[in-house]
């Protein structure tokens, strides 16, 4: 498992707030085991917070990329 630093985290989600910092990424890991379930059928055993972690690490979570448009 892999630690944020906190600062880091609230650079790129923008907001110094750790329940805000906390809300975001849930809110992101909810959305994306929802689509998985709901869209491509497939409940299974992934990390979804991991992967929203990931994301904001690499800079493409709609978290850092708060303009960017969903996907339908």
């Amino acid at each position: 498992m892999k630690f944020y630093d906190l600062e880091w985290l609230a650079q790129k989600c923008g907001t110094d707030n750790k329940y805000e910092i906390t809300a975001k990424i849930a809110a992101e890991a909810r959305r994306e085991s929802e689509e998985a379930v709901f869209e491509k059928g497939n409940p299974g055993n992934e990390r979804f917070i991991s992967n929203v972690l990931k994301e904001i690490e690499d800079g493409t979570s709609q978290i850092t990329n708060p303009n960017a448009e969903l996907e339908e």
